[in-house]
């Protein structure tokens, strides 16, 4: 491609420019493509088909953890001298525009806003990019005059925004790196009265298209607006601006800011590029397949949740079970019709079968932790430690969790710093144009500089007159720098640290430097030098640092002391010294005296409060003995209760079978004495054996009629009883009477 923009008609440079921003859009197409499609998932929008299903947003939970930790707070500007030498009107300069820079990102919301989005951009597209400005607000002023009446423009104020440039509309010469970069353009939008206020009757013409406002178009006619490349051009320090539709150039200018790298904008904020190519690939390329599997495993989770409930089938005879789980009432009886049928069919658990539910919930908790380890996955990959994102194992031991915050610390650190590079060189942009194009009024007005001087002192006065002249002059004396820690929202309490760190160091080393000036004040300047040596290097220091300069030089031009009377207030001082030592050894000698007296009575006290708990413990173990054996008593008693309870209940079951077995007799002579056959009194005897009243049996049937209908009723209890164990069966008899009796079934031959 060629570089050397075209020098023939507007019409031909317009079509040289459209072809290269073509080309660049080709190169840039699939990225934009890719990167729309993040953005979607980021904001979850889905279509008819997607909406039924199930997602876990992991791309949301990262972004919004990795933004505060890399752009939480408002950058600080610390502006200093290339040099550190001795130069009040260089540390002037550089404190006014430090503090300009700080009106500018403080009074106005442009930076911070630029800065979030260009962080946001580049977590999710990988490119985020701003771009600085000069704007100045002039005002007509009417002034008469004695020939005629005139218009005079009055400068209000002025000031240097930082626009945000979506992803979309910023573009630059294909490259392998950004040094290589010869022209960058930028799209802005503007409607038909801006447009005609900046370049004249030339865009009257212009075709106006529909704005995208997130997912819907705006149809308003008023808001149309036209598409205008502003386009910068390195090797020929020329601004071009032409309309994306309109087949002439709009407007050109010759390097409009003069700024030294010419481009008003910083190396974009990228995520991940390569030595042979600046498209970048954002960081959600690098885990989506874990992140779709995520998205599965939600939907199988979601599906089976639903499916985890209490479902089951009953007996559509007894009607009333179903009210059961219906009603949901509790502590509630539910009636139930044939009580008897319902019992005889197994009651509750013949009657009802609920859906197997552990099979499901077995299979939930496995999807859940094989969720729990592709999210693992993915921390690991784009290295979010657990214990940054707030959670952490409660069986991890101090040395773990260190090791994995320091892991995702390690990891973080490239990109906080990239950030804090990128505020950098915005900063050092604003810098450049404040120090080219704002007045000297303004500079004064925005730092509040008129404030430190004294305006009746000629040499304060001079070094703010000077120290506007050096910013004027070039800004590149002067180094702006943003400290990466200093954006991180998780340190709130460095600025307060930082002022106690020198606070604490500049008083040490005065305490410590005291002493050796005033035993040898020929070491004053070397001592000056390293004190004025560790403010310089201290932020907190720069504010002071002149007032340092001063009171070393106060202390210089001190009348020096006479060497008389020097050594004499020497002598008298380590008289003093000696003096305080030997004091202080005899007051030592006081306190150990004390200390052994007081040793002594702590000692008889603890031996006496020994004594008294080892008394206590063994009343203690009197007491324990005593209820041991008292239980071993009152256990002895119960054992001899249980005995006499048992012997009791044998005597009452011998009574009772002599009792059965008397009226089995009485039964059976009764039965001889009316002359009943042998059959009949053997088959009665069984009954009576049963529990069943012999006299049920008709008297006037036959004998071989009475065996048969004894034999039948024997049958039907033997038939009732289907287990070898005792239970109870019923039986009809002839009369119509119901027996329930206890029946011990026994072998087929003895029925």
């Amino acid at each position: 491609m060629d570089r050397k923009p075209a020098k023939d008609s507007a019409l031909s440079t317009y079509q040289t420019w459209k072809a290269r921003l073509d080309a660049a859009d080709k190169v840039f197409e699939k990225w934009e493509e890719r990167s729309d499609k993040i953005v979607k998932r980021y904001r979850d929008e889905r279509n008819a088909v997607e909406n039924k299903q199930r997602r876990f947003n992991i791309l949301w939970s990262n972004v919004q953890v990795l933004k505060p930790a890399l752009y939480g707070r408002t950058a600080k500007p610390q502006v200093s001298r290339r040099f550190k030498d001795a130069d009040p009107v260089g540390r002037l300069s550089s404190l006014i525009l430090e503090r300009c820079l700080e009106y500018e990102t403080e009074q106005y919301a442009w930076f911070d806003a630029a800065m979030e989005a260009s962080v946001e951009d580049r977590l999710l597209p990988g490119r985020g990019i701003a771009w600085v400005r000069y704007e100045p607000h002039i005002e007509q002023e009417a002034q008469v005059s004695d020939a005629e009446d005139a218009n005079v423009e009055k400068l209000t104020y002025e000031c240097a925004p930082v626009d945000y440039v979506h992803w979309k509309d910023f573009s630059h010469s294909p490259a392998r790196s950004w040094e290589e970069v010869w022209w960058v353009r930028r799209r802005v939008y503007m409607t038909k009265d801006e447009g005609i206020k900046r370049f004249g009757d030339k865009f009257k013409n212009v075709p106006l298209d529909k704005m995208e406002d997130g997912a819907k178009e705006v149809q308003a006619e008023d808001d149309r607006k036209a598409k205008v490349s502003e386009i910068w051009c390195k090797t020929n320090r020329t601004v071009y601006w032409i309309a994306d539709d309109h087949q002439l150039m709009l407007d050109e200018k010759a390097d409009p800011l003069g700024l030294d790298d010419f481009f008003p904008c910083p190396k974009p904020l990228y995520a991940t590029v390569t030595n042979g190519s600046l498209v970048p690939v954002p960081d959600y390329c690098q885990y989506q397949d874990q992140a779709e599997e995520i998205d599965t495993l939600t939907q199988r989770i979601s599906l089976l949740t639903k499916a985890l409930k209490v479902v089951g089938v009953h007996n559509a005879e007894f009607k009333g079970l179903n009210r059961i789980l219906d009603e949901g009432g509790e502590n509630r009886m539910i009636p139930v019709d044939s009580w008897a049928a319902f019992a005889e069919k197994g009651g509750m658990a013949g009657a009802i079968e609920f859906l197997p539910i552990k099979e499901i919930a077995e299979v939930i908790e496995r999807l859940y932790l094989a969720r729990d380890q592709a999210k693992q996955i993915i921390y690991e990959t784009i290295g979010l430690a657990d214990i940054m994102r707030g959670s952490s194992d409660a069986t991890e031991t101090l040395g773990a969790q260190q090791l994995k915050a320091n892991f995702g610390g390690l990891r973080l650190k490239k990109p906080q710093k990239e950030v804090a590079t990128y505020a950098t060189a915005l900063l050092r942009l604003m810098g450049e144009v404040m120090c080219k194009h704002f007045k000297p009024e303004t500079l004064i007005m925005i730092s509040g500089v008129e404030h430190m001087i004294d305006a009746n002192d000629p040499e304060q006065a001079a070094q703010l007159e000077q120290a506007l002249g050096l910013l004027q002059s070039d800004a590149r004396n002067f180094r702006i720098e943003v400290d990466a820690d200093s954006l991180a929202q998780i340190d709130e309490a460095q600025e307060k640290a930082e002022a106690t760190e020198f606070v604490t160091s500049v008083g040490t080393m005065l305490r410590e430097a005291a002493p050796i000036v005033q035993t040898m004040p020929a070491l004053l300047p070397l001592v000056g030098s390293v004190i004025k040596f560790a403010v310089q290097r201290q932020r907190a220091g720069r504010t002071i640092e002149q007032e340092f300069e001063k009171a070393l030089e106060q202390v210089g031009q001190a009348p020096q002391a006479d060497p008389a009377q020097a050594q004499a207030a020497q002598e008298q001082q380590a008289a003093m010294q000696q003096e305080a030592e030997r004091l202080k050894q005899e007051g030592q000698a006081q306190q150990v005296k004390g200390m052994e007296l007081s040793y002594g009575e702590t000692f008889a006290k603890e031996k006496i409060a020994m004594q008294q708990q080892l008394a206590a413990k063994d009343i203690e173990i009197q007491q324990m003995n005593a209820m041991r054996e008292l239980e071993q008593q009152q256990l002895a008693l119960a054992e001899q209760q249980r005995a006499l309870e048992m012997r009791q209940m044998q005597m009452d079951m011998r009574e009772a079978q002599s009792k059965q077995n008397e009226t089995v007799r009485s039964t059976v002579l009764d039965l001889k004495k009316k002359g009943e056959g042998a059959k009949v009194i053997q088959m009665k005897e069984r009954l009576a054996e049963l529990g069943v009243d012999p006299s049920e049996i008709d008297e006037d049937m036959s004998e071989d009629g009475q065996a048969k209908k004894v034999a039948k009723l024997i049958q039907e209890l033997i038939k009732a009883v289907q287990a070898p164990q005792q239970k109870t069966g019923t039986i009809k008899a002839p009369s119509g009477r119901v027996y329930q009796v206890d029946v011990v079934q026994k072998p087929a031959e003895q029925a």
